[in-house]
């Protein structure tokens, strides 16, 4: 389990990169599910960017599930929730109910 998690993490992090550099578009499935003239008024670049970078805050509470295998502070388990589920959230309401990353 904990070499599972480990492995979780890292891909967590590959993905995030990938979407931070940009190239990720073909990650964000409510982007893939838009015709071609609704994904032309979209600023792809910067919806990369926001969901990279809250793909690294997810990826620091998996993390933080890994470190919490070993050292069982209640401290590190909530850290590691409140990292995973509130950029959750965030990311639900901000991408959906906002105008940002239209062109």
């Amino acid at each position: 389990m904990i070499l599972l998690l480990l492995l979780m993490v890292i891909l967590f992090f590959g993905i995030s990169t990938l979407l931070f550099i940009g190239k990720g578009d073909f990650l964000i499935a409510w982007l893939n599910a838009m015709s071609e003239e609704e994904k032309e008024k979209i600023d792809t670049f910067k919806l990369n960017r926001f969901m990279g970078k809250m793909m690294y805050v997810v990826s620091g509470g998996m993390l933080l599930l890994f470190l919490y295998c070993f050292y069982n502070y209640s401290l590190v388990l909530a850290l590691a929730l409140l990292l995973l589920v509130v950029p959750t959230i965030f990311i639900a309401i901000f991408t959906f109910n906002f105008n940002r990353f239209r062109k």
